[in-house]
């Protein structure tokens, strides 16, 4: 209990350090003390630290918000997410490249996507697990390209979610088996049923470290 405790405390305190680190970054900023991309650099890197903080929760079963409450943090966490919003702008694509950022990077995209579109996210990587294995449970397959093209999608989708490197890693192991056995795919119901039974595994996963079950 002291040790879970103590882990639980250190969390926090970076939670409070990175929260507090995006505000005064921002403030200083604003007083042109920072100039522009050493402040987009810095902010991705503080707001990559909450989502890792944000899933290290979810897989502890503690709601953040409570946290946030118990630490009288709520104000100053909210000031943090309204500054990232407004760096990495959810409007148009032309009034986003008019901030002047078009070199955007994936990252960027990616983080911010996971934090601000979660839901959409989720249900993007949810509805690619249930295609692809409903796909694999199919009788008379003729051809390997259907799965192998599914396989792809869920791949793409994983990608947007940054931070759950582990389960892109166990989806990239299953697809490579697939492209080696692509045979097997067609012939075997047996292999499908195993790939079916991984991904199933893989998928609950995903839905306990997000803390998505219902």
């Amino acid at each position: 209990m002291d040790n879970t405790n103590k882990k639980l405390s250190d969390v926090e305190s970076e939670l409070f350090a990175l929260v507090n680190s995006i505000n005064n970054l921002y403030k200083k900023y604003q007083e042109g003390t920072i100039n522009d991309n050493f402040f987009r650099k810095a902010i991705k890197n503080a707001m990559k630290g909450l989502l890792k903080i944000k899933l290290y929760f979810n897989e502890k079963n503690i709601s953040l918000s409570e946290v946030l409450i118990y630490m009288n943090f709520i104000e100053q966490y909210n000031r943090a997410i309204k500054i990232f919003k407004e760096i990495y702008v959810l409007n148009s694509p032309e009034e986003f490249n008019e901030i002047g950022n078009k070199n955007m990077s994936h990252f960027d995209i990616n983080l911010r996507n996971s934090i601000l579109e979660l839901p959409g996210i989720t249900s993007e990587i949810t509805a690619s697990f249930i295609t692809l294995m409903d796909a694999l449970k199919l009788e008379g397959i003729t051809s390997s390209d259907l799965v192998l093209k599914l396989f792809k999608e869920l791949k793409k989708s994983i990608k947007k979610f940054p931070g759950i490197d582990t389960i892109q890693l166990e989806v990239n192991e299953i697809y490579n088996r697939a492209m080696k056995n692509q045979q097997n795919l067609i012939k075997n119901k047996r292999f499908r049923d195993i790939i079916v039974d991984k991904l199933y595994q893989i998928f609950k996963e995903f839905q306990h470290k997000l803390n998505l079950n219902p």
